[in-house]
C-alpha cells in the first residue's frame, strides 16, 4: 500500500471515495467541472520515498495543484499584472453555507458586512498595502464565490440574497478549491493570503480533497507566509483547527451576541495583523533577510492570531505560561536590585550585568540612568524584538515609573506603536495612553 493510501484510510477518506465526483462544489455545470478537475492529482498512489520528508511532501501537493488545472481553468492573470507585489493581501473567507448556520443567517451576513468594512479602512489607511478579498460560500447544493480576488474598493456589502444557508458540509472540498485557486494567482508575487474559515458544523461531504491533502497544503503555504485562521461553532474547534495545521481557532456560539463577538474578535485580530506586517515589511533588518527567512517571520503570525479587545498586564506577576515574556526597567549597570528588575533576576532568567533586551523569559529596557533619548531608542527596539515575534505574548510592567522617576504620561505613549501588534499587555494606568491610537497613524 502506498504511503497516501495509508493516510488516507487513517483519516477515513479511502481511495473508493476520492474518485467520486464531488458534487459537493459548484451550482453551476463549469463550477462543477472545476472543482471535479481539482483533485485529480491527490488520489495517485506516492511510494514511500516520495513523502519521506517535507520538502518532498510539499513537492506532492505543489504537483496536485498543477495537475489540477487544465488550461482552460487557468486562473492566471495576464503577464503585466504579475509583477510581484511583496506589500498585497489576499484576504479568503470561506464561510459555511450549510443548513444549520441558517439560525445565524442575518448575523453572519452582518458579521461579513463588518470585516469587509474594517478591511476597507484599513486599505485607506495604509496606501502602500493593496488588499483583495475573496469571499466562498460553500455547501452540498451551489458552492460558489461572492467575490473572487476583488480590490476591496470594489466590493460591495452582503445582502440576504448571497447568504441562504442550505444542506450539508464539503469543507475540505471548499479548502482545498479555493485555497489552490488563490495559490495559483499569486504563484509569481510575494504576495500572500490570509485565509479564515468559518463553520458551525464537521466535514461530512467532500468527496475530492482529504484531510490529509489539506493537511499538506496549509502546511506547505504557511512555510510561504500565509496565515490560517480557524473560528468555529457546535464541534470540537481546538482539535479540527490543530488536525488542520491550524495554529489560532476561535470557538463562537450561535447567539446574536455570540456571533457578534466573534466577528468583533476578528476584526481586531485582523488590523493587528496588518499593523505587525506593516512594521516588519519598513523594518531594515527585516528587508535585509533572504527571502526563506521573510516567509519564515510572516509564517510566525499564524500564532496568537486573535487578540483581546483590551490587553492589560496583571499587577502582580510570579509566573507566566511558556509564551510569556515579563517586560521591566532596568539600570543601565544591569544591577536588577529591586522592584520588577529584582522580580525578574528571582523568577524569569534576568541577567546580572545586561540591562538591554532578552535575557531568559524576560526583556529588558534601560531606564535608570539613562537619558530619555536614550530610554525612547531602547523601547524602538523593544518594539521591532515584539513585532518579530508575534508568537509571542509581552507583559509590560510600569517601566521607568519607579526609581527613574518619570510619570506615567511620558511613558506610556511610548508604547503605543507595540499595543497595537496586539501580542503587548501593558499596565493597566497605561491603558489610556496607548488605545487612543488608531492603526498606521505613528
Amino acid at each position: 500500500m502506498g504511503l497516501l493510501s495509508f493516510f488516507s484510510g487513517l483519516f477515513g477518506h479511502g481511495p473508493s471515495q476520492a474518485n467520486q465526483a464531488p458534487s459537493s462544489l459548484g451550482y453551476q455545470e463549469e463550477q462543477e467541472e472545476k472543482a471535479y478537475n481539482l483533485g485529480d492529482g491527490i488520489e495517485d498512489e506516492k511510494d514511500a520515498s516520495n513523502v519521506a520528508s517535507d520538502e518532498q511532501s510539499e513537492s506532492i501537493t505543489e504537483q496536485a495543484v498543477s495537475e489540477a488545472e487544465t488550461p482552460q481553468e487557468s486562473m492566471e492573470t495576464p503577464k503585466e499584472e504579475k509583477e510581484p507585489k511583496a506589500d498585497d493581501i489576499h484576504n479568503l473567507i470561506i464561510l459555511d453555507e450549510s443548513g444549520s448556520m441558517s439560525c445565524v443567517r442575518h448575523q453572519t451576513i452582518t458579521g461579513c458586512n463588518e470585516t469587509l468594512n474594517s478591511i476597507r479602512n484599513i486599505a485607506k489607511e495604509d496606501k502602500n498595502t493593496k488588499q483583495y478579498v475573496s469571499i466562498f460560500c460553500f455547501d452540498t447544493a451551489r458552492s460558489r464565490y461572492i467575490f473572487q480576488n476583488e480590490p476591496i474598493e470594489n466590493t460591495r456589502d452582503l445582502t440576504e440574497e448571497d447568504y441562504c444557508p442550505n444542506s450539508a458540509t464539503p469543507l475540505y472540498d471548499a479548502i482545498g478549491f479555493t485555497v489552490t485557486r488563490l495559490r495559483q494567482l499569486v504563484a509569481e508575487t510575494d504576495s500572500v493570503g490570509v485565509v479564515t474559515i468559518i463553520t458551525d458544523g464537521y466535514e461530512n461531504a467532500s468527496r475530492r480533497w482529504s484531510h490529509w491533502a489539506v493537511l499538506e497544503l496549509i502546511n506547505s503555504l504557511k512555510k510561504r507566509g500565509w496565515v490560517f485562521t480557524f473560528i468555529g461553532a457546535n464541534i470540537d474547534v481546538a482539535r479540527t483547527a490543530t488536525g488542520l495545521g491550524i495554529d489560532s481557532y476561535l470557538e463562537f456560539e450561535q447567539t446574536d451576541v455570540g456571533m457578534e463577538s466573534m466577528f468583533s474578535a476578528h476584526t481586531l485580530s485582523q488590523r493587528a495583523y496588518c499593523e505587525r506586517r506593516r512594521y516588519m515589511k519598513g523594518n531594515e533588518g527585516f528587508q535585509r533577510m533572504a527571502l526563506e527567512d521573510q516567509q519564515r517571520q510572516l509564517g510566525a503570525m499564524n500564532r496568537n492570531f486573535f487578540v483581546e479587545s483590551q490587553r492589560v498586564a496583571p499587577n502582580a506577576i510570579r509566573e507566566l505560561k511558556e509564551d510569556e515574556i515579563f517586560v521591566f526597567g532596568s539600570n543601565v549597570q544591569g544591577q536588577h536590585n529591586g522592584g520588577a528588575s529584582l522580580c525578574a533576576l528571582e523568577h524569569f532568567g534576568a541577567q546580572l550585568g545586561q540591562s538591554d533586551g532578552r535575557q531568559g523569559q524576560c526583556y529588558a529596557i534601560p531606564t535608570d540612568g539613562n537619558s530619555f533619548e536614550d530610554l525612547v531608542a531602547a523601547v524602538e527596539r523593544f518594539n521591532e524584538y515584539a513585532a518579530m515575534h508575534p508568537e509571542l505574548k509581552f507583559m509590560l510592567t510600569e517601566i521607568g515609573c519607579g526609581n527613574a522617576g518619570y510619570r506615567v504620561e511620558q511613558i506610556a505613549p511610548l508604547f503605543r506603536q507595540a499595543y497595537q501588534f496586539g501580542n503587548v499587555y501593558v499596565p493597566a494606568r497605561f491603558l489610556k495612553y496607548v488605545a487612543m491610537a488608531t492603526p498606521f497613524d505613528l
